[in-house]
């Protein structure tokens, strides 16, 4: 977090918790996560692709995401509903045997990528589809 570039932390888009529920019901921790951080950031996926789990905080309450050559890092205050989601993607890299400083949702977006995008498909009131649809042909 110490080379986050921030004043203060971004604001999260605004999601209804009953909006965000079907997220919890999806089985893969790592494509949770990352359906919920695109949710609530609306950032890119290369943004996305970079997280680390240094760039948590222990308590899951904020998310730094990268920029280009880490010119602009913000940090996200990480909804209440999506800490549960966040935390379990934490806990999976973990269970790999997968260190800090390795990115958390990279096996997302190789193995799991035909996944990612079929469950973004499936919650049209994220809007997610135009960021999960570039990972697979």
């Amino acid at each position: 977090m110490a080379t986050a570039q921030l004043l203060r932390p971004a604001p999260a888009i605004e999601i209804a918790p009953e909006a965000a529920a079907p997220l919890a019901a999806l089985a893969h921790p790592l494509i949770a996560g990352a359906l919920s951080v695109l949710a609530f950031t609306q950032a890119s996926l290369g943004r996305l692709r970079f997280t680390r789990d240094l760039d948590l905080t222990g308590d899951v309450s904020s998310i730094k995401l990268h920029g280009v050559r880490h010119r602009y890092c913000p940090l996200y205050v990480v909804p209440v509903w999506a800490r549960p989601l966040l935390a379990g993607a934490r806990a999976h890299h973990r269970l790999t045997n997968r260190l800090p400083g390795e990115d958390v949702f990279a096996p997302v977006m190789v193995a799991e990528a035909r996944h990612l995008r079929a469950h973004a498909g499936r919650l049209p009131h994220l809007d997610l589809t135009p960021r999960a649809s570039i990972l697979v042909p």
